[in-house]
């Protein structure tokens, strides 16, 4: 009986608590266990080389391939590292009056980015990774702003309309000088 050389294949990162397991088989029959992790792991088919594991908890998982031929078994491992899909968030559209706009991206998990999707003109961020940034914009009119979210991999994006209109420019008129106690605007 030849013995069994298993190959776990390679892990990798997920974005969410499902993996596609990828053993290489050689002889014999194949089982996938659990061998650390944060939560439990549920398989789909335990004996399946290519069995989706799904677990409770975000984190880092060792599986382990093992195969069996006759009285002679090995074993593998491979590791997966599963993590939270951010959630983002660009905050409400808006309408000010200016050039200058104060975003409110809802943090998350991970690291944001802002960039500009549309507008008349050029913006300008405050801090491209900061939910709070401050826009400036070189023309009035609609822009659109996204907020891009990337946990190790995993990304979101939402985006935000922010109208820039210009500020009224009043006018009182002329000064003038009254000689009784009543003055016409």
């Amino acid at each position: 009986t030849p013995p069994p050389s298993p190959d776990a294949g390679s892990g990798g990162n997920e974005c969410g608590l499902a993996h596609v397991m990828a053993a290489v088989p050689s002889v014999g029959t194949g089982t996938w266990t659990l061998a650390s992790g944060p939560g439990s792991t549920t398989f789909s088919n335990a004996n399946d080389p290519y069995a989706t594991a799904t677990v409770t908890l975000y984190g880092t998982y060792i599986f382990q391939w093992t195969e069996t031929n006759g009285t002679c078994s090995a074993s593998d491992q491979v590791t997966v590292n599963f993590f939270a899909p951010p959630l983002s968030d660009a905050g409400a559209n808006d309408t000010i009056c200016g050039s200058a706009y104060e975003l409110a991206a809802v943090p998350g998990s991970g690291t944001g980015i802002w960039s500009q999707f549309a507008g008349s003109g050029t913006s300008s961020f405050s801090n491209i990774n900061n939910p709070f940034a401050t826009v400036t914009v070189s023309l009035m009119g609609t822009y659109v702003f996204v907020w891009t979210v990337n946990n190790n991999g995993c990304i979101s994006s939402d985006s935000i309309t922010v109208i820039f209109t210009s500020p009224p420019s009043p006018d009182a008129g002329n000064n003038s000088n009254e000689c009784d106690l009543d003055h016409i605007f």
